[in-house]
């Protein structure tokens, strides 16, 4: 579009302008005649540079469609939780393990520059039982199964069987 160069009409001057109004266009007599009007707007027109610039440039026309476009640039429906995450979580997903390597001390595959964690449960086991041996461990854990077998045989029960209660452990 064209920019089209308008003057204000008084009405715009009265409504948004008083003062301006009152030291630029004093109270004349009505009259209809076509000269006293265009001498108006051309007295306007000369002053508009000087006095009130913003109010009485319009806008040109390129950035009236741009600003028409800007208004315009909203979207048509609310973005729904699970897009917004989708968007958010683009690239940041699980990646794959590529950094493997064998434990120098049990052989099984672990990952680069972290502990084995097989060894690292033998070693809190380790630690739990008072650095014993498994066999050390063995023959305590027989020695008390023995010994509650002696108490419920003193109290008149039962004595347990180790296949009992593993068979009980398992389900």
């Amino acid at each position: 579009m064209a920019a089209c160069n308008i003057a204000p009409s008084p009405s715009f001057l009265a409504a948004f302008l008083p003062v301006a109004r009152a030291t630029l266009l004093p109270q004349l007599p009505r009259t209809t005649s076509r000269s006293h009007v265009a001498s108006r707007i051309a007295s306007l027109w000369q002053l508009r540079s000087s006095l009130l610039p913003a109010a009485l440039i319009p806008i040109p026309g390129i950035l009236e469609g741009l600003w028409e476009g800007i208004l315009r640039a909203v979207p048509k429906k609310k973005t729904s939780h699970m897009k917004k995450r989708h968007r958010f979580m683009a690239g940041k997903g699980l990646k794959d393990v590529t950094a493997l390597n064998k434990c120098s001390a049990c052989g099984k595959l672990k990952r680069a520059h972290v502990l084995c964690p097989y060894c690292v449960q033998s070693i809190r086991q380790w630690f739990g039982n008072g650095f014993k041996t498994e066999a050390e461990v063995k023959a305590q854990k027989d020695a008390q199964w023995d010994e509650m077998n002696e108490r419920l045989q003193k109290a008149g029960r039962k004595p347990l069987l180790k296949e009992d209660v593993e068979d009980l452990a398992k389900t």
